[in-house]
């Protein structure tokens, strides 16, 4: 009886592959290691590798395997923990490749190069370490002889992001899409001269107070942002800024209509932080006299300059008054020279008025 018990135990530890017409899918420990050597693989264009604990800087592909026509490679939930370019040596097809759920620690230099038809990459929950080696990985990733021109959509999602470094995905000439919601940026702290044709940027579920104020500028092709559930301080610079009339795509959600049969764009909603007046309120909610011209709240600053001015100008007035006066009392006066010398000086000015 107890051998009887012990032994689909033991299988069950065991990774299998299955095929299902062009896609496979391997689960468990060393599944792909099971695949028969000789026999043909080369029509498999989508491989599902789950809870294998791949290292990905060794092979993934076996020797004598062809996988030459895969373009997606889904090794979500693998515990992965190191990356190389090894690892992708044998699959230079891919085209989407989904990473997600995954320990990344530890980075080789250029671990993507081989994967010049690379269009999606997807790292959701995937990076661990401190926050400074977190930088450093995105960094070691996208630093690379690959150009990325065909990468047009990077997630990287959940993964308690606080720091990017600014020139991270300079090198991804092909980037539109960026995912960085759900993590801990206080920032978009990035090269003003790579982002030339991002068209959707996702920074919902920041620390985000602060939108830059040129942010049109060093991302003129943006069409999508969503900036939903971060404390953003509703100054009147970030109000106008994200309320212009030229700005119709802040936090659009996409929903499908069951009934027009259509894809819908609502405005998610985004609350003020501050300042006091306006927390709690949505910040497409605010009235449109907010920070007009004509009902603009004067800042502390803006307040105590012009209330310097007013006592200047009162104080100048006073003088001027008080100077007048004197002015006028001094003609009334009659004068009283007083010695030689004032005596000489009436007499002096005396031909002049003659």
């Amino acid at each position: 009886m107890y051998c009887l018990s012990a032994i689909p135990m033991a299988i069950s530890h065991i990774g299998v592959c299955r095929v299902n017409g062009f896609q496979m899918t391997c689960r468990g420990k060393d599944s792909l290691h099971g695949l028969k050597t000789g026999r043909d693989y080369s029509e498999v264009d989508t491989l599902n590798v789950h809870q294998d604990k791949i290292d990905l800087t060794d092979n993934l592909i076996p020797d004598g395997i062809d996988f030459s026509r895969l373009s997606l490679l889904n090794a979500s939930d693998n515990e992965i923990s190191r990356i190389g370019r090894r690892g992708f040596d044998k699959i230079r097809n891919v085209q989407f490749l989904y990473l997600t759920k995954n320990k990344i620690s530890h980075a080789q230099p250029d671990p993507f190069q081989a994967l010049e038809r690379l269009e999606v990459l997807e790292m959701e929950d995937a990076l661990d370490g401190n926050s400074d080696e977190k930088s450093q990985l995105l960094r070691t990733f996208f630093k690379s002889k690959n150009s990325f021109v065909h990468l047009s959509k990077i997630e990287l999602n959940r993964n308690g992001l606080e720091i990017v470094h600014p020139k991270t995905f300079c090198g991804v000439q092909g980037l539109k899409r960026l995912e960085l919601s759900n993590n801990r940026l206080t920032s978009f702290d990035f090269a003003r001269s790579c982002f030339g044709e991002l068209k959707a940027l996702f920074v919902a579920g920041n620390l985000i107070e602060k939108i830059p104020t040129d942010i049109w500028d060093f991302l003129p092709s943006l069409s999508s942002l969503d900036i939903s559930n971060n404390p953003i301080n509703c100054d009147c610079d970030t109000v106008k800024l994200l309320r212009g009339d030229d700005v119709v795509f802040i936090n659009q959600v996409s929903l499908y209509s069951l009934f027009f049969g259509n894809y819908v764009s609502i405005q998610a909603e985004t609350k003020c932080a501050g300042p006091p007046e306006v927390e709690g309120q949505g910040i497409f909610d605010l009235p449109k006299e907010y920070c007009s011209a004509s009902s603009n709240k004067t800042s502390p600053r803006g307040k105590a300059s012009f209330l310097q001015f007013l006592f200047l100008f009162v104080v100048a007035i006073g003088i001027l008054y008080a100077y007048k006066k004197y002015r006028e009392r001094l003609v009334h006066m009659s004068p009283t020279p007083v010695g030689y010398h004032n005596l000489q000086h009436e007499l002096a000015v005396e031909p002049e008025f003659v």
